[in-house]
């Protein structure tokens, strides 16, 4: 058992830290898109954080479409079925497009009306919708990106996703701080800038990764589906099945951020300031666990796909029990450097650094609970296809408990910020007894392959 356990833990490091580290990176740019324009001022700090987070809805959904290849490309790669991952992806692409289109048409027109809900600072509504306008189209770049890498990552194949990100990273970097700040006969562009630098890296990212895949005649790659294979209804509704209740937890989920980010922007600008450049600190936490939670769901999965049910049962245990461990001694880590985190801030005024140095400490300690529920969630119980549970789960805790309590905190009491942020993490707590409850019950294993292996 010994033996197995460290075959195991080697495994799981092996696939976790590209991931981890492309995450890692991703989150890193984050915060590097609001520090690049910190000194700028709050405003700017504010306008890009409450994009990006309107953004970010939209991009955790078809994180939820692509979460789904991944779950089914680790089944059937465990089952021995390649030739149904390429038709699952050539499926997926098609749903991702259909669902964008609208969206990027009604971000055309009610961009600004969205940012007003936050915020009535003119500034802050302006240049928020100037960022929304250049960046929400790339999200077709970011949606064909994502579908290809869930399905890499689902055959073990993780270097290859790590490499290309971290290329389109240093590239955006590179970007953002040409744009931005002007040169080389381009005018400063300040908040503009930042939103081409996205947009023109993730182009190139998508480019790099199709081409890459074409010259490698790689085995996922769609080279030739018959058109007639598509018209399979029983295979469309399979997969929407599967794919709907991911969308709508993810959609539901994000939302939700964005609602708590509202209620922080309506609590004043200051506050804004503050959650905006503290949520890629925090996402930097839980971007290092990202990875792990990845491995635990390519390992339970592919265990699931070969009915070895009990192996998925051990491994889901295991990563249950290490998650909010290690997290706590990073974060304790972490706290020890908030110095060096804020260094880039020093602009900003006394109060706004002392306000947010108290709701680091939280947010340190909070993403435990965080990494848990994403652990247990993602990588466990999505593994077995338990969508459904975990969307009503997600609502139940963020929507019906967590969000009203916390309206009531900043509004009704009129609580000051801090307290606010510990009203919001009565969501994690609901989840997470939620979670364990659901993990115990064991119905989430299941083989999504056993009725499915038909071309």
């Amino acid at each position: 058992m010994a033996i197995d356990n460290r075959v195991s833990l080697k495994q799981c490091i092996k696939l976790a830290w590209p991931i981890s580290l492309q995450s890692i990176l991703v989150t890193m740019l984050g915060m590097t898109d609001i520090m690049m324009v910190a000194h700028l001022g709050d405003g700017a700090i504010a306008s890009v954080g409450l994009a990006n987070r309107i953004q970010f809805v939209v991009l955790i959904i078809m994180s939820g479409l692509a979460t789904g290849v991944g779950i089914l490309a680790a089944q059937y790669y465990g089952a021995g079925i390649i030739a149904k991952i390429r038709k699952i992806i050539v499926m997926t692409l098609i749903i991702a497009v259909l669902a964008l289109i609208p969206i990027l048409i009604l971000n055309y027109f009610f961009a600004a009306d969205i940012i007003q809900l936050a915020t009535n600072d003119v500034e802050v509504i302006n240049t928020g919708e100037r960022y929304l306008w250049l960046t929400m189209p790339s999200l077709l770049f970011v949606a064909v990106i994502m579908i290809f890498e869930n399905a890499l990552r689902a055959i073990g194949q993780v270097k290859l996703p790590m490499l290309l990100g971290i290329s389109a990273i240093f590239c955006n970097i590179g970007l953002n701080y040409w744009l931005i700040n002007g040169g080389f006969g381009i005018d400063a562009m300040g908040v503009s800038g930042a939103a081409w630098a996205t947009t023109i890296a993730r182009c190139l990212h998508a480019f790099l990764l199709v081409t890459i895949l074409i010259k490698l005649r790689h085995q996922i790659f769609p080279f030739s589906i018959a058109l007639s294979s598509l018209k399979n209804s029983g295979d469309w509704s399979r997969l929407l099945l599967l794919v709907w209740p991911l969308m709508v937890s993810f959609g539901v989920w994000s939302l939700g951020t964005f609602i708590y980010q509202l209620i922080y922007g309506r609590i004043g600008t200051q506050e804004l300031a503050v959650m905006s450049l503290l949520a890629p600190i925090e996402g930097l936490l839980i971007a290092f666990f990202f990875g792990f939670a990845s491995a635990c769901s390519i390992h339970v999965g592919q265990s699931l796909g070969r009915n070895d049910f009990s192996q998925a049962w051990s491994m889901a245990k295991n990563y249950a029990i290490s998650a909010p461990i290690v997290t706590f001694f990073l974060a304790v880590l972490i706290i020890q450097f908030e110095s060096v985190l804020f260094k880039p801030y020093e602009n900003l005024s006394t109060d706004t650094l002392m306000l947010a140095g108290d709701i680091f400490i939280l947010i340190a300690f909070g993403s435990c609970l965080k990494v848990f529920n994403m652990t247990v969630a993602m990588g466990i119980l999505r593994a077995g296809g338990d969508n459904k549970h975990c969307m009503l789960i997600d609502i139940t805790g963020m929507w019906i408990l967590s969000i009203p309590l916390t309206f009531l905190a900043a509004f009704y009491f009129n609580l000051p910020v801090f307290w606010v942020v510990v009203v919001a993490y009565s969501e994690e707590v609901c989840k997470a007894f939620m979670f364990v409850s659901r993990m115990k019950s064991k119905r989430w294993l299941r083989n999504l392959t056993a009725d499915n292996h038909g071309g």
